[in-house]
């Protein structure tokens, strides 16, 4: 645990979680200690590699001696490298990393705490495993990738993207027939296994193959300077792109279902834009998880696109991913200088010089940059420009209180009138014409959230034999719900997690007891929480107020907050196992609001 977030504080709390599954005994505090000291004894120079901090402990320890950091690094530093065309160094990056695996993470070690981390482990592996022979297959080596595809696909069966891989491979190598086969196999089980049909994406793959209409990859040419993988490549002096920069764009593509924020666009369309040569225009998106920020920032990205000619870019940093730590400063330079055109070898180690060519490379230039899933306001500082040709869209699911001249939007669920109509958009107007009543209650039970109606449309979608009244049963099981909000890699309940996980521990306690405690809507003050967490008016202020900038509340009016629904149902989820009390307490803990 203290090596997996090396560098950061521990929680006592978690660690025994991790030590005993099921009820800790009552010895667990001094065993933790006594563990914590046995660590210190076995590293007879560095004794003070572990220290107490505030909390739980924190191990000191260069982050490159970890493989699992070494990992990370290297898959983040290939992706950056193949997304500027650098295929070759893109490969040779990801096999360096995949050969740092010797067995199945983490193994040997028995805990469901550390399972799950394991599992997030096991993922990235796989994702790169995917990239590498991705990038084999379109550089021409079809064939050489069909046995390990075929493993992978064997190994994941309901994995879409590995499938999607090999049916390609499996064409290109003149394999036709065995190609639809695999094709046919998945659709089949993913009927079988889950009730969906096959995406689009692989959908579209399928008939272009049955049509013989699937081009072989162009072959691109890369950087003639040599690439060192190593981090010890030299930083070379600043020199602009020039016309290579030019129609560099990055930008996701717009949804065909994005659905009203009439305002909230038409706000930040006419938001200032460098208004002098030395004032940077940079706006924000902040909300609650599922809220549509992305969606919202990629369809004002696109709206304004050309008014900046000279490269439109885009980078996700992961601050609130599942399954995924947050990007690295250092990292997200990084993965914008190479897109900006830059070369490995021009990219300097250190983050100061980095941030520094950063903001030469962009000086005077007229560029669009979407700096997406932003963790806080100190993951954000380093990677904005210098100057004012620039313009910076920001999303967030924290209130960016921390950065200057900034322009926000905080985004608030969908009316009545606009989920009604994301839900239409997706499931089909001949699935739900003439039902309002239906739809009102169906988008009330998604608490109006963009992302649980786009997840439970989808579903709704795929599924001819529902109907609404179908639907709406499956909704209303409070105990279901959470399930029925969740579709492939898409889930409310995971998105409410990454949120949760960033919060302090007491600000986890106060949201459990408050979702416990509360009723549907109902409005609660600081001196509601200080006498839930038995600590003074002023403390319980300051945590509400902190959970209020994470999201994680909503307000009506100054000092009064409420929980979002499905925010609420997820902390009574958590109530029991994250304050370790039994029923009793719980009912009296219930009693002790009213």
């Amino acid at each position: 645990m203290l090596l997996l977030d090396a560098n950061r504080v521990v929680g006592a709390g978690r660690l025994i979680e991790a030590m005993w599954d099921g009820e800790p005994p009552a010895t667990a505090s001094r065993q933790l200690h006594n563990a914590i000291a046995a660590i210190r004894r076995s590293f007879t120079v560095a004794k003070h590699i572990v220290v107490k901090d505030g909390p739980g402990y924190r191990l000191q320890v260069d982050p490159q001696d970890i493989d699992s950091h070494q990992f990370t690094t290297m898959i983040a530093r290939a992706s950056a490298a193949a997304a500027g065309g650098r295929t070759t160094m893109a490969i040779e990056l990801l096999e360096a990393g995949l050969a740092l695996w010797e067995g199945p993470a983490l193994s040997g070690l028995n805990s469901p705490i550390l399972d799950i981390t394991a599992a997030k482990l096991e993922e990235k592996r796989l994702s790169a495993t995917e990239q590498l022979l991705g990038l084999r297959l379109y550089g021409g080596d079809a064939a050489a990738v069909v046995p390990q595809l075929g493993e992978l696909v064997s190994q994941n069966p309901l994995r879409e993207e590995t499938r999607r891989l090999l049916i390609i491979a499996l064409y290109r190598s003149g394999r036709k027939a065995d190609a639809l086969n695999v094709y046919e196999k998945g659709r089949r089980l993913l009927r079988d296994e889950i009730g969906v049909d096959p995406s689009l994406n692989l959908r579209e793959l399928y008939e272009r193959i049955l049509r013989d209409d699937l081009p072989q990859p162009k072959q691109r040419a890369e950087p003639t300077s040599p690439v060192p993988i190593s981090d010890g490549q030299p930083a070379v002096a600043p020199t602009h792109c020039g016309g290579a920069c030019a129609n560099r764009s990055f930008l996701p593509y717009d949804t065909a279902h994005f659905t009203g924020r009439v305002k909230e666009l038409q706000f930040l369309m006419t938001a200032p834009r460098s208004e002098t040569e030395t004032t940077l225009g940079i706006v924000a998106i902040d909300g609650m998880a599922g809220v549509g920020k992305t969606t919202l920032a990629v369809r004002l990205a696109h709206q304004l696109a050309h008014q900046y000619p000279e490269g439109h870019l885009f980078i996700d940093l992961h601050g609130h991913t599942h399954g995924q730590d947050p990007m690295e400063p250092d990292a997200a330079l990084e993965r914008l200088l190479l897109d900006f055109g830059l070369s490995p070898a021009q990219i300097p180690q250190d983050m100061r010089q980095r941030a520094a060519r950063w903001r030469a490379e962009v000086a005077d230039r007229r560029v669009l940059v979407v700096l997406d899933n932003a963790l806080d306001a100190k993951q954000i500082r380093p990677l904005l420009p210098g100057t004012g040709k620039a313009h910076v869209i920001i999303t967030s699911r924290r209130r960016l209180v921390g950065l200057d001249g900034v322009t926000s939007r905080t985004l608030d669920v969908f009316s009545i009138a606009d989920a009604a109509a994301l839900f239409t958009k997706i499931s089909g107007v001949d699935r739900t014409d003439n039902r309002p009543d239906a739809l009102a209650e169906i988008v009330a039970l998604c608490g109006y959230l963009p992302l649980a109606i786009s997840i439970a449309a989808s579903r709704f979608h795929n599924r001819p034999a529902w109907s609404l009244d179908h639907l709406i049963l499956r909704l209303r099981d409070e105990r279901q719900r959470f399930a029925e909000l969740t579709l492939g890699d898409r889930s409310v309940a995971a998105s409410f997690e990454v949120s949760y996980r960033n919060l302090s521990t007491e600000q986890r306690r106060l949201f459990c007891v408050l979702g416990f405690t509360t009723h549907p809507g109902e409005e609660f003050d600081a001196s509601t929480a200080a006498t839930l967490m038995e600590i003074s008016v002023s403390a319980a202020d300051r945590l509400l107020e902190e959970l209020f900038d994470a999201h994680m509340l909503m307000q009506r009016a100054a000092g009064q907050y409420y929980l979002h629904d499905l925010l609420r149902e997820y902390a009574r989820g958590k109530v029991a196992k994250e304050l370790d009390i039994h029923d009793g307490t719980l009912n009296a803990l219930g009693h002790s609001a009213y």
